[in-house]
């Protein structure tokens, strides 16, 4: 009876997302930016080539997974249904933690590259030659997306429509500053590009030293709050191994224990990782470069 109860509730979250998903009639507004914040934070993990579709089919799958599991060995509704929850959630988690860790790469490697664009134009290449230094020479990290400029520049002869397309490949804050300092140096043309370069390159060596000594210092907080979130539901698990113990839990007053319990984890984890977390920075080449 578990597995038909967690198993219908899957399907429910099927359907629901189905309906959301579904092509034909016009999206509304809030549809399209929901799918374009997903599409948005899937480019600055990386993993532009998976759409949003593909990534809610994933939730819809670890969701069913997780909750058939939960409810085959704990046995109980309210623990399988707020497991399957979780499950929905562990696939966005996974991208955004991609997302958080590419981001910090990105963020040791831009200087490096912002100083071999300053030097080559320095030495009186122009903007495409510069790209192609950095393409042969450039932090390995970089390497690929600058090669796919120079690449797309030299196939379509459009330097700001190739930077702007890499913007929206890499997703990146940082990423957005060089790309608009080259497109409006590009644009007006000037003989401070190379000043202004590396100016840019040591203003982003000391944010990103000030960024790692700052998350340092915040790391206990994320610890505290994951030790916090996960250890009343991993003595949950442990009690509702006992058959005896797990159907405790289907009755109202569990009921209301559990999903209480569920939303002040959530509510206090995010406010705990809300006072460790530094702003994020804000999107830049959509509204510069076009």
């Amino acid at each position: 009876m578990t597995v038909v109860i967690v198993l219908a509730f899957a399907f429910g979250v099927f359907l629901s997302y189905d309906a959301l998903t579904a092509s034909g009639a016009p999206k509304p507004a809030r549809r399209r930016v929901v799918h374009d914040a997903m599409a948005s934070m899937l480019a600055a993990a990386g993993m532009g080539n998976v759409s949003p579709r593909q990534l809610g089919w994933a939730c819809v799958v670890s969701a069913a997974s997780v909750g058939l599991v939960t409810g085959v060995v704990v046995g109980s509704p309210i623990v399988s249904a707020v497991a399957l929850l979780a499950g929905a959630y562990v696939p966005v988690a996974v991208v955004r933690a991609r997302r958080q860790a590419r981001r910090k790469a990105f963020r040791q490697c831009w200087p490096e590259t912002v100083e071999l664009l300053a030097g080559a134009v320095r030495a009186g290449d122009t903007l495409p030659a510069a790209i192609s230094v950095v393409a042969t020479r450039g932090p390995v990290l970089l390497r690929p997306e600058f090669s796919a400029l120079a690449a797309d520049h030299r196939v379509s002869g459009d330097l700001l429509g190739a930077m702007e397309r890499l913007g929206d490949a890499l997703g990146d804050p940082t990423a957005d500053r060089v790309l608009t300092t080259l497109a409006i140096a590009h644009q007006v043309g000037g003989r401070e590009l190379g000043r202004v370069l590396r100016t840019l390159a040591a203003f982003l060596r000391d944010d990103a030293a000030s960024r790692r000594e700052i998350e340092a210092r915040q790391s206990w907080t994320r610890v505290a709050a994951r030790v916090a979130a996960a250890s009343p539901w991993a003595v949950l698990l442990l009690v509702a191994t006992r058959s005896s113990s797990a159907h405790a839990f289907d009755s109202v007053a569990g009921a209301i224990v559990v999903v209480g319990g569920a939303v002040a984890t959530v509510l206090g984890y995010r406010m705990m990782v809300a006072l460790g977390r530094l702003p994020d920075e804000p999107r830049l080449v959509r509204a510069s470069v076009r």
